[in-house]
């Protein structure tokens, strides 16, 4: 296999096995993998062994080593035909070696093989389309419940009726502090100047490592009326962070 077919059976492998897998429904990718993968245990395989010839001079060191005197003495006492006939104890015992090696590798091959079918892929998204960007408001504050500002925090533009907030915060006993998404009830935000905040609704959700901090939620009432405008009450709504932006996805565009 050369360089180029290799990267296309990493890649086929991560869409297979890895955490985004979409390879189920494309046929055509599937059936491409199994061959990569067949053609990859054939070249692991170890070539067939070259029997060398041997010459009349050194078939006698074929012989088996356990013969008996007589045995010798009738070698000696018997016809030319039957000591020029080559002996097939060294080469028939290579055969079976190189037979075996064959069937290690393949038992091999087929238990990996086995073991990553046992990861059966699952789909990380749902396919719901985006339908907006939030893009930072430099003139919105951030309301005083965030508490200690690290200046990582941002406030966005008036969603339907819907604020957005993110910020870094401890998500567990260490000092380690990850990205985090709120969405709050615009008109409620800050109205009474205190640290609290009040309203029909408050959404929240932390990252981790290479995880965008993600929201989600069903719409349902209490929500602010322009957003169940735009998006009626059943909908599948969906917010994440991507370190700057925020975008929307709704199973309803």
């Amino acid at each position: 296999m050369d360089d180029d077919v290799r990267e296309e059976l990493r890649l086929l492998r991560a869409r297979a096995y890895g955490p985004h897998a979409d390879i189920a429904d494309d046929a055509t990718a599937v059936a491409r993998l199994r061959e990569l993968e067949d053609l990859e245990r054939q070249d692991r395989l170890p070539p067939a062994p070259r029997v060398p010839l041997t010459s009349a001079g050194s078939r006698a060191a074929l012989v088996a080593p356990d013969d008996d005197e007589d045995g010798d003495d009738e070698d000696e006492d018997g016809d030319d035909g039957e000591r020029d006939r080559p002996a097939l104890v060294g080469s028939k015992r290579r055969l079976w070696i190189w037979a075996a090696s064959l069937a290690v590798v393949a038992a091999l091959a087929s238990a990996a093989t086995a073991a990553s079918l046992t990861v059966v892929p699952v789909t990380a998204a749902a396919g719901a389309p985006q339908v907006d960007t939030l893009v930072p408001a430099p003139d919105a504050a951030v309301p005083p419940v965030f508490g200690q500002r690290t200046g990582a925090e941002r406030a966005y533009e008036n969603y339907y009726g819907v604020a957005a907030f993110t910020g870094r915060a401890p998500t567990d006993a260490t000092d380690n502090r990850n990205p985090c998404l709120y969405l709050l009830d615009a008109d409620e935000v800050g109205a009474d100047d205190t640290r609290g905040f009040r309203g029909n609704f408050v959404y929240g959700g932390c990252g981790a490592g290479v995880f965008p901090a993600t929201v989600q939620f069903v719409v349902a009432d209490g929500m602010p009326d322009a957003f169940v405008q735009r998006f009626p009450i059943g909908t599948s709504m969906q917010f994440v962070f991507d370190g700057e932006n925020v975008g929307v996805f709704s199973d309803r565009g």
